[in-house]
């Protein structure tokens, strides 16, 4: 390993790989396991409380019919049947018939959706002393208990629940389950990237960085005494391998100036001298701060913003009070994403004065206050404050772990290793996302909002412990405005802000963040299925993003795969047109997703070799002008998605929107093209 590499390079790569894939599979065998079994105990007793739930209702009933018959009144002689068995359908949710039968099973009056495949209690069956007889009527439960005359059975209540509740029941419990095992996966696969780097990655890397220093001649170097396991005793045994060198420079120097050939021995050592570097071991080699030292964090902190993201709107609209209307849902989301792109640029001044780890302990703060202001909101204008000061927290937060990630870019893995950015970032959105819903569901948006807070206190006290400390490395070329000058003079970075990254923010601010959880509450769905629905963006992303980051590192055109991502974008949104909408709207969420994974890499990608370019800013402020410009696509994402489903529907937005994406990546394509057609002339 060479002095410059970083510790994301070393051979233990594989290693730390293989030991997260075996952990991962081991938790999912013993989750999956531990799943499975509390899916069939939940089921096991669910049905005997629906047929409890049934029992009690047929129980109400045949207590006031068995009271009529005891006064006299005969069984076919009963009055006002059917408006009595409607009250008692309607006593409870979830009932799908009352039918009261005569004692040879004919029915003599019903309410309620009876199935085709009902058939009453046969005549001369033995009635039980309590409770009722239960049985499968085609879709439904069917719960009887007898009416009796002078002794004897003369017909039966029938109460019925519908299956589909079960099932219903059932297959939310099924995806709560798959949700929690996915997150905890993926959690699981975090930290402990993260912790094998902090105590394998980083100390390997440490000490072969140190045998290279060492064989190039440079013993001015020492490892930190503090480390453990094998890693350690080498650095140690280095560490004396050090000193000793070093004593026996100094003992040759001092024996030189004591011979009488001084002036010759000195003119020896000055050769060797520029062959070889010896002190006394003032320079310590660190471990090494990696990409790694940023994904955790940053997991963490997206994973508590995106808790939010399945009822935003919906929680705006009930601070509204139905007086904001659709516009109104959008408030929250359009402050939010305004104050991210008012703070980009100055959070990427904040990196450079107070370097990743201040930067983000500064960012932290705001944003832990902006949950608080969220859970504590009585209306929606205080919402959308909060929501802003969330904002900024975030946009000083992502700026700090994009420019650490940038720097630490291995040689020949660019797209892959910024690739890594978006894939904790959409690691975090999948899992805050899937549990904001459940957690919602269960304790309210309130208490998700300071769940939130929790986590992004936790993370600043990981930042605070674990982040290595330590300014920019980067140096600052241009003030602020000379640097957006001349960003925005280079046309590829004009073309790729233009036609793809404002685009992208658009569709996703829009579609994703506004549209989607609007529409599937309009399809019925319950907030847990909002939240699994909208999840499949980011779960459709992540792999996307492995795979848009190897093709652009491969093959180099990390152009093309942006256009072709658009345009795919562009036909997912245009599903409606040619299937019926329960279906477009998940395709649709599917497609969205792996197209915006396709580009998030290469798009990162770009970056790098622009800022080589003559008179080009540093890659840290044009990172930060690219964010700034992708804010200012989620600002105008969500207010436009707003105007277009209010002036035409959810379809019509839809479809504009895919219109939009189409142009814009045909539009890009074009101009690659043309750049490329250009350049071949001139040469």
């Amino acid at each position: 390993m060479t002095p410059d590499q970083s510790p994301d390079q070393s051979p233990d790569r594989s290693l730390v790989g293989r030991v997260v894939a075996v952990a991962v599979l081991l938790l999912t065998l013993a989750v999956g396991f531990v799943s499975h079994s509390a899916l069939r105990s939940f089921e096991q007793e669910l049905r005997p409380e629906l047929e409890r739930e049934a029992t009690v209702v047929g129980s109400i009933g045949v207590q006031t019919l068995q009271r009529a018959l005891d006064l006299g009144v005969p069984f076919h002689g009963l009055s006002g049947l059917d408006d009595y068995l409607a009250s008692l359908l309607g006593a409870r949710e979830g009932l799908a018939y009352v039918v009261l039968s005569d004692a040879a099973g004919r029915g003599v009056a019903t309410a309620g959706q009876v199935p085709a495949a009902f058939a009453g209690i046969d005549a001369g069956s033995a009635a039980p002393d309590r409770g009722a007889v239960m049985r499968l009527q085609g879709n439904s439960y069917d719960a009887a208990q007898p009416l009796r005359e002078a002794g004897r059975v003369v017909g039966w209540l029938h109460v019925g629940i519908a299956r589909a509740r079960v099932d219903s029941a059932l297959d939310d419990m099924r995806w709560d389950v798959l949700i929690v095992l996915l997150v905890v996966l993926l959690a699981t696969a975090e930290f402990l990237r993260f912790i094998l780097a902090r105590t394998v990655s980083a100390p390997i890397g440490m000490v072969l960085r140190l045998q290279g220093r060492l064989a190039q001649g440079d013993w001015t170097l020492r490892a930190p005494g503090g480390m453990g396991a094998e890693a350690g005793r080498v650095a140690r045994h280095l560490n004396v391998l050090v000193r000793r060198m070093n004593d026996r420079w100094d003992r040759l120097c001092w024996l030189a100036t004591q011979s009488g050939a001084a002036r010759r021995a000195n003119g020896v050592l000055d050769d060797v001298r520029q062959r070889l570097r010896f002190g006394v071991a003032s320079v310590q080699e660190g471990l090494g701060a990696g990409a790694s030292s940023a994904r955790l964090p940053l997991f963490l902190f997206v994973f508590a913003e995106q808790l939010s993201t399945s009822f935003n709107p919906i929680y705006a609209l009930e601070l509204a009070g139905g007086q904001g209307g659709v516009m109104g849902a959008a408030l929250p989301i359009v402050t939010f994403v305004a104050a991210v792109a008012l703070f980009t640029p100055w959070g990427a001044g904040v990196v450079a004065r107070h370097g990743p780890r201040d930067a983000l302990l500064i960012g932290l703060v705001p944003a832990a206050l902006g949950h608080v202001g969220a859970a504590l909101a009585t209306d929606l204008t205080t919402f959308a404050i909060a929501r802003a000061i969330c904002g900024a927290g975030y946009a000083i937060v992502t700026i700090a772990c994009q420019v650490h990630l940038a720097q630490e870019a291995p040689r020949g893995r660019v797209a892959r290793s910024l690739g890594g950015f978006t894939a904790a970032v959409m690691t975090g959105a999948v899992c805050g996302t899937a549990i904001g819903a459940v957690l919602a569901d269960r304790v309210g948006f309130r208490f998700t909002f300071a769940f939130a807070m929790l986590l992004v206190a936790g993370t600043g006290l990981l930042v605070w412990r674990a982040f290595a400390a330590g300014g920019s490395s980067e140096r600052k070329e241009m003030g602020l405005w000379r640097s957006a000058r001349a960003a925005f003079a280079e046309p590829r970075f004009a073309l790729l802000v233009i036609f793809a990254a404002i685009p992208a923010k658009v569709l996703l601010g829009g579609f994703i963040f506004f549209l989607a959880p609007l529409e599937l509450r309009e399809l019925g769905l319950s907030q847990a299925a909002i939240g699994r629905n909208v999840m499949l963006y980011g779960l459709c992303m992540l792999p996307a993003i492995l795979v848009g980051a190897w093709l652009a590192d491969r093959s180099g055109r990390g152009g093309l795969i942006i256009a072709g991502a658009g345009v795919l974008n562009g036909v997912a949104l245009l599903l409606p047109l040619w299937i019926d909408r329960e279906t477009a709207l998940p395709l649709a969420i599917i497609g969205t997703g792996i197209a915006q994974g396709l580009a998030a890499a290469p798009m990162l990608a770009i970056i790098p070799g622009l800022s080589l370019l003559r008179n080009a800013p540093s890659s840290a402020a044009m990172l930060s002008f690219l964010r700034l410009a992708e804010r200012f696509g989620s600002v105008v994402g969500p207010p436009a998605a707003a105007a277009l489903f209010a002036l035409g529907g959810g379809q019509h937005t839809m479809l504009v929107l895919g219109a939009l994406s189409l142009a814009t990546a045909l539009g890009y394509g074009l101009a690659l093209a043309f750049g490329r057609i250009r350049q071949g002339a001139a040469a």
